[in-house]
């Protein structure tokens, strides 16, 4: 999803990173699952980054 909402937007990896105020490695975990991504770094990518909301849920 972090990857069709960036080329939505016509970013690169690294415009991203910079917008959001990361480094791109965080922007490639992201965009592949490679590994954890914590929940703040990628409400930060969201929401600074793409200018959206992170919503989560839970259902039991």
């Amino acid at each position: 999803m972090v990857r069709q909402a960036r080329s939505a937007q016509n970013m690169t990896q690294q415009q991203l990173a910079d917008k959001c105020g990361l480094s791109k490695y965080y922007i490639t975990k992201a965009e592949n699952n490679i590994g954890e991504v914590p929940v703040s770094i990628l409400r930060t990518i969201i929401n600074k980054g793409l200018d959206g909301h992170l919503h989560i849920a839970f259902k039991f």
